[in-house]
């Protein structure tokens, strides 16, 4: 282990162990949300009864759609 490796950096020095987390710009939490919300809107619209397939397969798009708005909204608080 050399002397640079042993040496404290100033954060470690200070007493702050947990590195700064990035924040997003607007323009990308909206484009971000934008999109979740999008394919989560999409995916429910093709569970709809009209649309062809299984029930089984609805089902699980549907509950996908869901997820996706979901996500939409924790992209937007976070």
């Amino acid at each position: 282990m050399s002397v640079l490796e042993s040496q404290p950096t100033p954060s470690q020095a200070s007493g702050q162990s947990q590195p700064r987390q990035p924040q997003d710009c607007l323009a990308c939490r909206v484009i971000g949300t934008a999109a979740l919300g999008g394919v989560g809107i999409y995916a429910l619209n093709q569970s709809r009864a009209h649309q062809p397939g299984s029930v089984v397969g609805k089902r699980i798009v549907a509950g996908l759609g869901v997820c996706f708005l979901v996500a939409s909204a924790l992209r937007w608080s976070k």
